[in-house]
């Protein structure tokens, strides 16, 4: 195994690489934007300028990964803002050094604007209403290839399947509501048991 950047208390990698992706919700849409990510950088290495691969290989992980510009050791967090497309070998390589003993000045020139960048696309807020009507229109419109949209909504077998959603709970669940609010003294002479209005309070 590698060698990792040291963490400032144990768990803070993979705490950060949860909360950082937390935002997308759901796998699919997640790995969209992590390509986003990665065509910032051209889909390229930064600092060797190597492509990914350009068909993944069986059991082995993607050459790209997502590096702490600052490393955690001197501070860094898995933000936007603070984040490298590198290679595993050149992240090896970087570990716990800071950005001006691993990167030339033009490098760290470049890298300036990149680094601003990428913070428009954690500003993601997912949209469960449209989550929940139309699956297949928003993955869609988030940029979701059709073939991955077709695979993830069709093939109970795709790593990342997510079905459409049960229109019977959903209409036993608007029912259900219904009959509760319908008898909820709306038949009530008194104007302070009227619940018939209360969106209007």
């Amino acid at each position: 195994m590698a060698k990792q950047s040291s963490e400032v208390y144990r768990g803070q990698r993979g705490k950060e690489k949860r909360a950082l992706f937390a935002c997308f919700r759901v796998r699919v849409i997640q790995d969209a934007y992590r390509a986003r990510f990665f065509e910032l950088f051209e889909g390229r290495r930064f600092k060797c300028g190597l492509p990914e691969k350009l068909e993944p290989e069986l059991d082995k992980p993607p050459v790209l990964c997502i590096d702490h510009h600052i490393p955690m050791a001197l501070g860094g967090h898995l933000v936007p803002g603070n984040l490298v497309s590198l290679c595993r070998n050149c992240n090896t390589r970087k570990l716990d050094s800071p950005p001006e003993a691993f990167y030339i000045p033009e490098e760290l020139r470049k890298l300036k604007p990149l680094l601003e960048t990428q913070k428009a696309l954690f500003t993601f807020r997912f949209d469960e209403d449209r989550w929940m009507s139309d699956r297949e229109t928003y993955l869609l419109d988030l940029g979701v290839h059709p073939t991955i949209v077709r695979n993830v909504l069709n093939d109970e077998n795709h790593r990342h399947y997510v079905g459409y959603p049960c229109e019977e709970s959903r209409i036993g669940i608007t029912l259900s509501f219904d009959s509760i609010r319908n008898s909820s003294f709306i038949h009530k002479k008194d104007d302070s048991c009227d619940y018939e209005n209360s969106d209007s309070h």
